[in-house]
């Protein structure tokens, strides 16, 4: 397709956003009054879900509208070998934009979207600053405040997931905007923030909590994600805390929006929620809650409206396209969608009733003046089951004709 009247594009994707900590979306805190605006004049995605619970299968899902094949679980090559096949197999979001003639960038983040697992594919231009020492640079609001129990924390991080997330939007946010003066358009731009992470350290002017409580409560989430030490003291330090890297991360949308030059298409989102004490947990990657897969979802400049079926985030390779063209994009919604974890559990969606499943339980919940409550309903649930079966058989024929295709072409090769 030629580039013709074609909208630039920026995807931005916020770690561990949950959708009910935002202002359009209810919430009472003032945490997101920039994306609130954008919400109020743009296009809003009511019902919003993730692929996955965590970033590593979400994401990988929401850039090439599949996930990880499953049976690659029993050929030793390793989880992470299994994004980096995956990535590097799949057609993506950035390769379509350049199909339509895009320019491309990144800027990510979060080393779980690096290079290393073949998220450079497709870019013109990639930045997963991997060459950096994040958790030895992290500073909150300056030099001064670097100090052994910071230091131990960002140990502590990097121990618990094996990388750095450290790095604040405004240690790149220079290197963002220069790359769009200079970009042709059209361009698509996509920025991975993680400032919203767990530990939640936003900085000093930021900050709600003192820093005697904040640092223990943030090591706390180390010690038990499903049993939290002190959770009576520190639950509300974390949520408050959390909140506050939201309202820093919202602030990140008001500067990028006044120093760009004309009007971007603009889609904003999270890669997966964060759950604070629901069901047990805090955090993220364990369960397929609401509070996991539930995730804002905001387009500015381009069509205005509220939608309220549900969409995944995996058709975000349909989606953005169909934008950028200024084409239909209704036919990409569904009645029900779905998010998943490898446990295995699996949530089934709809506008206003969620199914989730598991080997040894099942749960459905229905919405009730924006309260998810436990009901039975038998013919719902029949139908949850099979939508359950549907996914998984379909997930698996999906898989076999994957692995047939790259035999196939290895056969070729020889």
């Amino acid at each position: 397709m030629p580039a013709g009247d074609l909208e630039d594009v920026v995807l931005i994707t916020v770690d561990s956003w949950r959708a009910d900590h935002c202002g359009f979306m209810g919430y009472e805190k003032d945490v997101t009054p920039t994306l609130d605006e954008l919400a109020e004049e743009g296009l809003v995605f009511e019902n919003a879900v993730a692929p996955a619970p965590a970033t590593n299968t979400s994401v990988s899902a929401m850039l090439t509208g599949q996930y990880l094949n499953p049976n690659l679980e029993s050929d030793g090559s390793g989880y992470k070998e299994r994004i980096r096949h995956h990535m590097r197999a799949r057609r993506t979001l950035p390769q379509r934009f350049q199909e339509m003639g895009y320019e491309t960038a990144a800027f990510t983040a979060n080393p779980w979207t690096s290079r290393f697992f073949n998220y450079d594919r497709d870019f013109d231009r990639f930045e997963d600053f991997m060459d950096e020492s994040l958790s030895s640079g992290f500073v909150e609001g300056g030099a001064d405040e670097r100090n052994v129990v910071t230091d131990v924390v960002a140990l502590a991080t990097n121990w618990y997931q094996g990388q750095d997330m450290f790095m604040s939007w405004e240690s790149f946010y220079d290197d963002v905007v220069e790359w769009v003066a200079g970009a042709e358009s059209p361009y698509f731009l996509w920025i991975f923030l993680v400032d919203v992470h767990m530990p939640y350290f936003p900085p000093g002017e930021y900050r709600s909590r003192s820093r005697l409580l904040s640092y223990p409560a943030n090591l706390s989430l180390f010690a038990g994600q499903f049993d939290l030490p002190l959770e009576s003291v520190f639950h509300d330090v974390l949520v408050e805390s959390y909140d506050d890297c939201i309202r820093y991360t919202d602030e990140f949308f008001r500067r990028f929006l006044a120093d760009v030059d004309g009007d971007p298409l603009v889609a904003i989102t999270g890669d997966h929620g964060e759950a604070f004490g629901e069901n047990g947990v805090y955090g993220h990657g364990a369960e397929v809650s609401e509070e996991m897969l539930h995730v804002p979802f905001v387009v500015a400049n381009g069509p205005s409206g509220t939608v309220e079926r549900p969409i995944s985030l995996r058709t975000l390779p349909e989606l953005l396209p169909k934008l950028a063209a200024g084409e239909p994009f209704e036919d990409v919604l569904e009645e029900t969608t779905w998010g998943r974890n490898y446990d295995p559990a699996i949530a089934i969606r709809g506008r206003n009733w969620r199914y989730e499943w598991r080997p040894d339980r099942e749960t459905l919940r229905l919405r009730e003046d924006g309260e998810w409550r436990p009901e039975s309903v038998p013919e719902l649930e029949l139908l949850a089951r099979q939508l359950v079966e549907k996914h998984v058989e379909g997930e698996r024929e999906r898989a076999r004709v994957q692995e047939s295709v790259e035999e196939l072409s290895a056969t070729q090769q020889l």
